[in-house]
């Protein structure tokens, strides 16, 4: 139980500090433009 407990929080403080590293923003943007996300800063409206 207790074992279980200690992998959990290890387990989410890695989470975490994977995603406040300055590289995040990044691994983000790239992860929204890979899946044609609407989040994606380089999706353009105009066709053609």
């Amino acid at each position: 139980m207790i074992a279980t407990t200690v992998c959990f929080y290890l387990v989410l403080l890695a989470i975490l500090m994977v995603f406040l590293s300055p590289s995040a923003e990044g691994c983000f943007i790239l992860l929204a433009c890979l899946l044609e996300s609407p989040l994606c800063p380089f999706n353009t409206t105009a066709l053609g």
